[in-house]
């Protein structure tokens, strides 16, 4: 997303433009992981928008995981806003070395952050490693919905025609090797979804 790399633009972003689609998403991860208790972590959360949408429909206590400290306080401002501090806990690191015990989450969720991530193997491998059995993970990107998708596109390509097309080419051979990266973790099940979400993996520990 443009702006990603500062904090306040992309807040920005998120609350003006991107705002629709979290509550989408996290209804879509509640129904497809059936998991509405225990610890959720949002890994590259940015300002917290999708893990503060699960907190909202769930029990979930949620971990709040990225590498800025800037984009964790304002997560954490917006989660005391909306009354779920309590059941938040912030977290900085890298996601290729997860500060957190094995076996220490039933759900992980990122949407957005994928793309940023310098080596997915190593990456998937530490989300895959602090999973419960029996928990689930739903990585990728997307809108939610074709509408959403369409009203999203409109508004950021009226500032920047090409913002999707770089994205695109940086993402395409890691999209190319994800059957070959979650075969090698050897999960219970996994998914590839491609669709009007958006494209997403889940996967069962």
């Amino acid at each position: 997303m443009k702006g990603a790399t500062n904090p306040q633009s992309f807040d920005r972003i998120v609350r003006e433009v991107f705002a629709p689609i979290y509550p989408v998403i996290a209804e879509q991860i509640v129904t497809k992981t059936a998991i509405k208790s225990g610890k959720c972590l949002d890994a590259g959360c940015g300002t917290g928008a999708l893990g503060r949408a699960i907190a909202r429909i769930t029990n979930l206590d949620i971990t709040f995981f990225d590498r800025s400290d800037e984009m964790l306080e304002l997560a954490n401002k917006y989660a005391n806003d909306e009354k779920i501090g309590s059941r938040s806990i912030f977290l900085q690191g890298d996601i290729h070395a997860i500060p957190l015990k094995d076996e220490s989450m039933d759900v992980v969720i990122s949407r957005g952050s994928s793309p940023f991530w310098e080596d997915w193997h190593k990456a998937y491998s530490e989300i895959f490693r602090i999973l419960k059995p029996g928990g689930m993970a739903y990585i990728g990107g997307g809108f939610g919905n074709a509408e959403l998708r369409e009203g999203i596109t409109k508004i950021m390509s009226e500032n920047n025609p090409n913002w999707r097309n770089s994205f695109k080419d940086r993402i395409k051979p890691k999209r190319d090797a994800m059957p070959m990266i979650l075969a090698s973790l050897n999960p219970t099940a996994y998914e590839i979804v491609n669709d009007d979400s958006g494209f997403w993996t889940i996967i069962t520990k």
